[in-house]
């Protein structure tokens, strides 16, 4: 069974009751008291004291009250948005290539679909440029919303296959220019008439002389600057090379686009700096980078003889899916060695708990261990450069499934995934790790199995709080899996993949969360002062978002979902927040989440009309205060 067939895009629940008045969950007011204005003794009277608990409290609370101003981190990471017409082949070619040009840990790459083109709000200040490989299914919509993000500061590169710049000189001139004309002036008002015949007759006159100049360089400015058309465009072609077209909105935005009808491939081809141009022409920054290489893994046990008495272990042999995995013991490596690791193979050194071999340069595995309190966890595979863990523990619990409580950790991933496959920057000193557990279906949590990914979140606030040192530490947990800070830095996120096994679920959880990585966003150890008397360890905060997992798992089936759910709301940062639904176009105030961890709300135009939302397809835009379906 897939998590998602369990989740439902929204689910109706419409309730008529008399408790208008009343909320599922304590008053905004009382977890406003628990968040960044209330980090002083006097907002937790009841809270039992620690060694300079007060002090320690007034500290972290100024540093994040000053730095509000000055601080310079990036709410998310920026992004490159790329639009293929659902061509899979040509985003992977294009993504390979940005690969090599784009900054390391620093930009996240979109395979952008024509419905998110046209209906999400993507156009933010976090697109640092769109690059349209395709027209295929550009309707009116879509060519509005590319409009209004380049009026916006938008970067854009139209890598369009000659869709857009080749039959300029044609007989069917005029309806070519149609597409540049109603992107760069938006809808043809007649203020803008005399502007937009003026820009046909020097591309039409250009393009006549280009057959016998073989190259041009040849500038337009807009006149009628007072109605709005305050572009300057550039028409360049050099011998044998592509005709490029740029043009410039120079307003104070300083927006940007360059057409081109060089195909795809002569753009993207590696010893082409066509495509490098091309950013920097728009002003993305970009620098060579390389993509580190695969590495091999190390497999060990707290205890040795967890690992002697696992059945259905092969050595010597490819087994799971992909990456498939070979595992050889640390004696038979000195003999025969190690393949090297790749995207379809994931080479395994098994290691004694003691064994010189067992150490890793960036992860302390003895510091881990000094730290884990419970069984989950006990297993560990340390990978220093990975693809994904997601697809090392599928792998893994595949090819050795009596092989329980293991947790797969990676330095550095390169192909990390997020939520809805989207990709999820990994750069070292984020924890980043997946493991796998099995539930038994009478297990009072498999009744509403979406509940997991909540508890996971509260396990992983508890570890940071233990491990700070601060109580009150402002990590909150953004439904219905992401972790922030200050209601606006995405510091981590999670993810929950479930499967049906005869009496058993068998379930992975994913996590990416900044520790000590001051790219691409914030980590928590920026969100320390100075003066904090510890630092958070990617290595303790694991075994400690375990040992807290384990504990709220058995809780919840002691004592039943009412005690987790007033712990959730705590950490939680929407208690009472009123959003818009787009899709319905409804407002709602939040009450706070279900049985099965669906978001709870309450109409706000009939009080009494009470629903529950799903969190498969749909996305909560904090920011901007509405849920919407994701594309």
């Amino acid at each position: 069974m897939n998590l998602h067939k369990v989740l439902r895009n929204v689910k109706h629940i419409a309730q008529f009751t008399g408790d208008r008045g009343r909320s599922a969950s304590p008053s905004f007011e009382h977890y406003q008291n628990r968040s960044l204005r209330g980090f002083t003794s006097a907002a937790n009277p009841n809270r039992g004291s620690t060694r300079n608990s007060t002090a320690r409290h007034v500290q972290l609370y100024q540093f994040l009250t000053s730095r509000s101003s000055s601080y310079k981190a990036m709410c998310k990471p920026n992004s490159v948005l790329v639009y293929t017409g659902g061509d899979t082949a040509l985003y992977s070619d294009i993504r390979s290539r940005l690969n090599s040009l784009l900054p390391a840990d620093e930009i996240t790459v979109f395979n952008v679909s024509i419905e998110a083109l046209r209906k999400q709000p993507w156009a933010e200040k976090s697109t640092v440029c769109v690059i349209l490989a395709s027209t295929k299914d550009l309707d009116d919509d879509a060519w509005e919303k590319i409009q209004a993000y380049f009026n916006q500061n938008g970067k854009i590169i139209f890598v369009c296959q000659n869709k857009l710049l080749a039959s300029i000189a044609g007989s069917d001139s005029s309806k070519t220019n149609a597409s540049i004309l109603r992107f760069a002036f938006g809808n043809q008002s007649s203020k803008l008439k005399e502007t937009n015949k003026e820009f046909v007759k020097f591309l039409e006159k250009n393009m006549k002389k280009l057959p016998k100049s073989h190259a041009i360089n040849e500038t337009f400015r807009s006149k009628d600057v007072s109605v709005g058309a305050n572009f300057t465009v550039v028409l360049k072609k050099e011998p044998d090379a592509p005709l490029f077209l740029y043009m410039q909105n120079n307003g104070s935005l300083h927006a940007s686009a360059l057409f081109s009808d060089a195909t795809t491939q002569q753009l993207i081809a590696p010893n082409s700096n066509l495509l490098r141009d091309s950013l920097q022409s728009v002003g993305v920054s970009v620098c060579e980078t390389s993509i580190p290489a695969l590495t091999k893994g190390i497999l060990l046990a707290e205890y040795d003889s967890i690992l002697e008495s696992t059945s259905g272990i092969r050595f010597g042999e490819e087994i799971g899916l992909q990456p498939r995995i070979l595992l050889r013991k640390s004696d038979d490596v000195k003999d025969l060695g190690l393949p090297e690791a790749t995207a379809k193979l994931l080479p395994i050194e098994v290691v004694n708990r003691e064994s010189e071999a067992g150490t890793s340069k960036e992860f302390d595995l003895n510091l881990y261990f000094e730290q884990l309190r419970s069984k989950l966890g006990q297993v560990i595979l340390v990978v220093d450069v990975a693809t994904t863990t997601m697809d090392i523990i599928e792998s893994v619990t595949h090819g050795i499934p009596s092989l329980e409580n293991i947790v797969v950790v990676a330095n550095r991933q390169i192909q990390g995934r997020g939520r809805g496959g989207n990709e999820f920057l990994c750069p070292r000193g984020m924890a980043m790790f997946n493991f796998s557990f099995t539930l038994k279906k009478s297990h009072r949590v498999t009744k509403h199995l979406p509940i997991v990914q909540h508890i996971f979140c509260v396990a992983l606030v508890e570890a940071v709080r233990n491990l700070s040192g601060y109580p009150d530490f402002p990590l909150r947990i953004k439904w219905p899996n992401d972790l922030y800070c200050d209601r606006s830095h995405k510091v981590g996120g999670m993810l929950l993949q479930c499967k049906s096994r005869d009496d058993s679920f068998q379930l992975s959880i994913g996590c990416g969360m900044n520790v000590s990585n001051e790219k691409p966003t914030l980590c928590l150890n920026d969100m320390l002062p100075k003066e904090a008397e510890t630092r958070i360890t990617r290595e303790q905060l694991i075994a400690e978002t375990l040992n807290k997992f384990t504990y709220y798992i058995r809780d919840y089936d002691s004592n039943g979902p009412e005690n987790f759910r007033r712990k959730y709301h705590e950490y939680w940062l929407h208690s009472q927040q009123e959003v818009l639904l787009s899709d319905f176009n409804e407002r709602v105030t939040i009450r706070g989440i279900d049985e099965n961890g669906y978001l709870q709300v309450r109409s706000k135009s009939n009080p009494d009309k009470i629903f529950s939302i799903g969190d498969d397809g749909n996305t909560f835009d904090m920011m901007k205060g509405l849920i919407r379906h994701k594309y």
